[in-house]
């Protein structure tokens, strides 16, 4: 089972390019708002038509520029899970299932709606639904049209804060018969991270490769997959040698070791940015002297802090002598008293990442 997606479409301030390749997993595509992520779903669904290019699945062709062939959204066999489910109004829920199979059959539907936790509303309206009832719905019904290749766009985001979890088991249960390619696409990374198996982001219009989720989080490749996996530290840079680059917003020098040049994917030449996630943070460096070879690099110097109590952490807000910010995240048993008094002028960086 594959999906091939190779296509390009110009939009309003930017070229959508899309190169991607699936089997029978999950893959989600993240981005920010407005980066193109729904309308590559909706390309490939046949909703939308891309300037050029070609798609396939499972060796069926969907879209093809130079063979002029653009398969209508009914033939393509692609479920699309939309953000607001898109349920017919007029119909009940057994009538919303029952067209997506191209025929009635009460008897399977209510086993279907029993499983999932709708015993009892085959004859109920979409409007009397909560969200997460209507997103059951949503699914079976996309499931019961026996698709190829589902596209899910922002499943959760409609849900309150207390049905996501759940969902999203539920949605995975769902999926755990379905041998075929998923596109999930989401800007929440915790949901990526327990969702999908590969990543891929788009930025500037285009899409990066996709790679092993583990490795996308922990070894963000660009400015902008930082940002998007958490390291919200974020500096350009300047080379002074092979071995040391000058975090320019902070006025810091940072070693860079052979190992982290030899595993970098592009050539030094191309690292504009450096970037440090909040917990990778120690906050005095006296402290880092007992407990690290601390020999008086990758210092940070700070002229004052303040600490804000998070659900989980504590949140200092550094503030540099050129009134920049950086942010450090300590664990909740810190006690806030003892933090203030055991941070000084300097923060040490335990772990830091070279940015295209």
């Amino acid at each position: 089972m594959s999906l091939i997606v190779k296509i390009k479409k110009q939009l309003d301030n930017f070229m959508l390019s899309v190169d991607m390749e699936l089997t029978d997993e999950i893959v989600s595509v993240i981005g920010m708002s407005g980066s193109g992520k729904s309308m590559t779903l909706k390309c490939i669904a046949g909703i939308e038509t891309p300037d050029t290019g070609f798609i396939s699945l499972n060796d069926r062709v969907l879209y093809d520029s130079k063979n002029r062939i653009n398969l209508h959204p009914g033939k393509r066999r692609v479920g699309y899970l939309f953000q607001d489910y898109a349920l017919f109004p007029t119909m009940t829920v057994m009538e919303n299932i029952c067209i997506a199979m191209g025929h009635r059959d009460e008897k399977k539907v209510k086993v279907w709606l029993k499983r999932y936790g709708l015993d009892g509303m085959a004859d109920t309206y979409p409007d009397h639904l909560s969200g997460g009832q209507r997103q059951r719905v949503a699914m079976l019904r996309m499931l019961a049209a026996k698709p190829e290749c589902i596209l899910l766009d922002e499943p959760f985001s409609a849900l309150d804060e207390h049905v996501k979890r759940s969902m999203e088991s539920e949605l995975m249960e769902m999926l755990s018969d379905f041998h075929n390619p998923v596109i999930f696409v989401s800007h929440n990374r915790d949901e990526v991270y327990r969702l999908a198996e590969r990543i891929g982001s788009i930025e500037s219009g285009m899409l990066s490769a996709v790679r092993d989720k583990k490795d996308f989080f922990m070894r963000p490749m660009s400015v902008e997959q930082a940002l998007l996996v958490g390291c919200n530290n974020i500096s350009q840079v300047k080379w002074q040698d092979k071995h040391h680059v000058l975090a320019v917003e902070w006025d810091s020098v940072f070693e860079v070791t052979d190992e982290q040049i030899e595993q970098l994917a592009m050539d030094t030449d191309n690292i504009s940015h450096i970037g440090v996630f909040p917990q990778d943070i120690i906050i005095s460096a006296s402290k880092a002297k007992s407990v690290l070879a601390y020999n008086n690099k990758n210092i940070i110097r700070i002229k004052d802090y303040k600490i804000v109590e998070e659900l989980k952490t504590w949140e200092v807000s550094c503030e540099l002598n050129n009134d920049s910010t950086i942010y450090a995240n300590l664990p909740k048993h810190t006690e806030a008293n003892m933090l203030s008094k055991n941070i000084n002028d300097e923060l040490y960086i335990k772990k830091f990442y070279l940015l295209g």
